[in-house]
């Protein structure tokens, strides 16, 4: 008899895994409402960056660094 409520019990544990797997998760709404708000920001950083060139009376520039060497990108206001 203990065999079959070990069995039982088994099976009752493996059931419930799978339907812990097999439950979709409720946070994706969450995860679009934070990447829109990420957009926006990186968004006016960017016209920031534009607005401050333009009225120096540059444009923004980006140098990224060679494949060989590595270093670091390069953001600056280029006349």
């Amino acid at each position: 008899m203990s065999m079959q409520n070990n069995l039982a019990s088994a099976i009752e544990r493996g059931r419930e895994r799978i339907g812990a797997s097999l439950t979709v998760r409720q946070d994706g709404f969450w995860w679009i409402i934070v990447i829109a708000i990420a957009v926006v920001i990186a968004l006016g950083l960017f016209t920031a960056w534009f607005i401050y060139c333009r009225s120096q009376g540059g444009w923004p520039a980006v140098d990224m660094p060679a494949w060989q060497k590595g270093g670091t990108w390069k953001m600056y206001c280029h006349s």
